[in-house]
């Protein structure tokens, strides 16, 4: 009877450390076919409503937006700038000088290029306060046929813990067409 328990509050602590609830990712093509990624299954286009009011106050918005009912988003915007892949070191030290200054609160967890798929990818890791709490950022970058893209992960500083191996999971599948 003591061992059974034991195995039990095991298991539920075990549990609690690694929900039962695994995210799955799936293969999607974006950017008219321009890119391959793995995108958490269940997460949706965000229709163009969605992203006239999420985005009705920026400049820009992103070329499509997945998103699990808003909570956390993923967001591709395939830019207008030249882009190859040795400006890919001069736009994550542009990028992080801007970020750095825009976001002067934000608690930092990396930035740099890394080498994903024998291509390279600049990145910024960070939580960001927004709108009364925290929200943890991945922004991962490379040349797209000649053109910058930007990917950007989003999720409150409360689904971090679960979602930061997944974000880091995603940018670590990327496959773009040079």
């Amino acid at each position: 009877m003591k061992s059974t328990l034991l195995l039990f509050i095991l298991g539920l602590i075990l549990t609690a450390a690694h929900p039962a609830s695994e995210i799955e990712l799936i293969k999607k093509r974006v950017l008219s076919e321009r890119v391959e990624i793995l995108i958490p299954k269940g997460f949706e286009v965000m229709t163009e409503q969605q992203m006239d009011f999420a985005y009705a106050k920026a400049q820009s918005r992103p070329s499509v937006i997945f998103t699990n009912n808003n909570l956390i988003s993923l967001a591709f915007n395939y830019s207008d700038n030249d882009a190859d892949q040795d400006m890919v070191d001069v736009y994550a030290g542009s990028f992080s000088k801007t970020y750095h200054k825009q976001y002067k609160d934000a608690t930092w967890f990396g930035d740099g290029v890394k080498n994903i798929n024998n291509r390279k990818v600049g990145y910024l890791e960070f939580m960001k306060p927004e709108m009364g709490h925290e929200v943890y950022t991945l922004v991962f970058f490379t040349d797209v046929e000649g053109k910058l893209m930007i990917c950007t992960f989003n999720c409150a500083d409360r689904q971090k813990p679960e979602w930061e191996p997944i974000a880091k999971q995603i940018m670590l599948s990327l496959k773009a067409k040079g």
